[in-house]
């Protein structure tokens, strides 16, 4: 959903602009389409979606589902309203079944009531009234947008509460949270709330001037300049940002922009209308040559109408273990190698695990054992790099391993295997889980295997990585001479 819906958007919002030629209309269906097959796929016997096919339905992922396949009905696409109603029914009863529904969600699930024309939403919209007072930011833009949408009169009263809990950063505004209560987790959530308030007040209170200084904090606040802290909270930001652009015209650029290292001209370039439409940019690299020691000024100017947005970074490269290796008290992951020695048992062939010491030959098999250690976290993504000289087993459980330990075990939600790495993925996940999968060795060579990494996919800079190891393969002895029998 995070994948198309975005691109959905802003097409319709360029659609509205009257911009034609920047989306390609074939490539997006193509995208949509393969969006709805794919969804169609992972819904769930009782209507509803989770993060995976494999497990329960979550409230907030199907009312994001429902709130899409509505937008993308209403946009034209006939199959999006397939799989409407199974989810509706799946919301209406977690409603009904939970009175006591965290208020930021039962807002967004009666929003996606909302887009998807349910009606007699009045006793919800109610509900979250009286509730008005004890709303964070989100929950009441989420709240004002149903409003807006029924057309009630109180919207005003519910945007100029929301402008009060504004705060001011200099010439910035935003609305900050630290709680994500969408997805229930507790994090960094200032982005999606501002977004969420700026999407609203552009359309409730047009002139005010939070909206210049929200948009401009949103893009001040993004991760490495590019996007923001997840897909998810980068698709809700950008449904902001564009409900923004198509009210403020500020896509009406005819401007001149310097700029100057430490008073010296190094780019300048003059943008037009066409170039904001297309999004087109001037990038300037600057040399560790150019930087002076001790610090330099970079200055950025801009003559003329529009809005010029500018963003610096710098770049290294190091090795040093302590910039790749970072983790927390509450997140551990270790990970070991074993050779399958074969034996014989009782007649049959079983398999030994002995700790890799020694380089390994072609045609050996490799146990890779993982372990993840910490406190209840939820959307957990494992991935491991395998080493270049192998490849997975694909049917691991034709090995009998002798002795295999009982903590070994499928735990996690989900696994995939891609060409140089695993991925496992963990809907929820507390304390210690242990598990393995197998390689074929296939390739001589000494290979370097890069650490695995574990990270809840929804909240950056929680992580922590296994050491780098090391693999030898040598090549296989070469089959003995076949003695051949003298003929008599």
């Amino acid at each position: 959903m995070s994948s198309f819906l975005p691109n959905l958007v802003v097409a319709e919002t360029l659609k509205k602009l009257n911009l034609s030629g920047l989306v390609s209309p074939t490539d997006l269906k193509a995208k949509i389409n393969a969006g709805l097959d794919h969804l169609a796929d992972l819904k769930h016997d009782d209507g509803g979606w989770g993060w995976w096919k494999e497990d329960a339905s979550r409230v907030f992922m199907t009312a994001y589902v429902v709130s899409g396949l509505a937008q993308a009905k209403s946009a034209g696409y006939a199959k999006a309203g397939a799989n409407i109603s199974g989810g509706v029914g799946y919301l209406q009863k977690q409603l009904a079944q939970h009175p006591r529904m965290i208020p930021e969600l039962r807002a967004y699930v009666v929003y996606a009531l909302s887009l998807a024309g349910v009606p007699d939403l009045g006793p919800s919209i109610e509900t979250l009234w009286s509730r008005r007072n004890d709303l964070s930011a989100e929950g009441l833009a989420l709240t004002g947008m149903v409003m807006q949408r029924t057309g009630d009169s109180r919207v005003p009263q519910i945007a100029q509460l929301l402008e009060s809990k504004a705060r001011y950063a200099g010439t910035l505004v935003s609305w900050p949270s630290s709680y994500n209560p969408l997805l229930d987790l507790n994090d960094d959530n200032s982005a999606e709330s501002t977004a969420f308030a700026l999407r609203f007040l552009t359309h409730a209170d047009p002139q005010s001037p939070l909206l210049e200084q929200a948009a401009q904090w949103l893009v001040v606040n993004r991760t490495g300049g590019y996007w923001w802290n997840s897909t998810e909270q980068t698709a809700m930001v950008l449904f902001g940002l564009v409900d923004y652009l198509a009210a403020s015209q500020e896509l009406n650029a005819d401007f001149d922009v310097d700029v100057l290292l430490n008073g010296s001209g190094i780019a300048k370039r003059h943008f037009t209308a066409a170039d904001a439409a297309s999004g087109a940019d001037l990038t300037v690299d600057v040399a560790a040559a150019q930087l002076k020691p001790g610090g330099n000024v970079v200055q950025v100017s801009k003559h003329g109408s529009g809005r010029a947005y500018w963003t610096v970074q710098g770049k290294y490269y190091s090795t040093e273990q302590k910039l790749y290796q970072q983790g927390t008290l509450s997140l551990n992951l270790t990970r070991d190698y074993f050779k399958l020695t074969p034996i014989t048992k009782d007649g049959q062939i079983v398999y030994r695990l002995d700790p890799l010491k020694a380089p390994v030959m072609i045609g050996d098999t490799l146990a890779v054992h993982l372990a993840v250690n910490g406190s209840p976290a939820k959307y957990l993504l494992i991935e491991d790099p395998i080493p270049a000289g192998t490849e997975f087993v694909q049917h691991g459980d034709s090995y009998n391993i002798l002795d295999q330990p009982a903590t070994w075990q499928y735990w996690y939600t989900r696994s995939e295997f891609y060409d140089d790495h695993a991925a496992f993925f963990s809907t929820e996940s507390s304390g210690r889980h242990e598990s393995f999968y197998l390689l074929k060795v296939v390739n001589p060579g000494n290979f370097a295997i890069t650490p695995a990494d574990v990270q809840p996919m929804y909240q950056p800079g929680i992580q922590a990585t296994s050491d780098l190891l090391h693999l030898q393969v040598d090549p296989a002895p070469a089959a003995p001479p076949i003695a051949m029998e003298e003929k008599k």
